[in-house]
């Protein structure tokens, strides 16, 4: 299970009504080339919401 203090949550209004949350693990250190590898993923559904989308987000964070 991982822990959503590891994960960046930004949720944002697709259109009125229509909340979704994106999901960034916390960069670590180390190489990388930015912007050659995308590491978020975005809620599934739509939320009602916003502060529902946000815990849609830490639903899936949590089965991770």
């Amino acid at each position: 299970m991982a822990d959503v203090s590891q994960f960046s949550i930004v949720t944002y209004e697709r259109r009125p009504g229509y909340w979704r949350a994106a999901i960034t693990p916390h960069a670590h250190a180390g190489m990388s080339i930015k912007g050659k590898t995308t590491n978020s993923f975005v809620t599934p559904d739509d939320s009602a919401s916003e502060s529902e989308a946000n815990s849609a987000a830490a639903n899936l964070i949590g089965k991770l």
